[in-house]
């Protein structure tokens, strides 16, 4: 079987350094909020979330055009009203014409 032999300063150079510098950075940052580790991963994990809903709110859309959208386009909604308000008006002369 193979081994790895480390030497006294530790693992070899390849997976010594498994974090980047943005990773670094972050940490750099996050520690210069006041307050404990909880305190800095709570601030660091709502300026994440905050920074994912960007694109949500921030969407210049119609309601019911984008990809994952659950709701009615404002087209259609106004069409099915007049198509609703159409189909009642024709009712209601039906009926008129009836009673007379």
């Amino acid at each position: 079987p193979h081994s790895i032999i480390f030497n006294k300063q530790g693992p070899p150079h390849s997976q010594s350094t498994n974090q980047t510098t943005s990773t670094i950075m972050i940490k750099q940052i996050l520690q210069k909020i006041p307050g404990g580790q909880n305190v800095q991963a709570f601030v660091g994990t709502s300026i994440l979330i905050g920074l994912c809903a960007i694109p949500v709110f921030g969407k210049d859309t119609k309601t019911g055009h984008d990809l994952f959208s659950q709701e009615k386009p404002q087209a259609i909604v106004e069409s099915e009203s007049k198509l609703r308000k159409d189909y009642m008006d024709t009712k209601k002369g039906q009926q008129q014409q009836q009673q007379q």
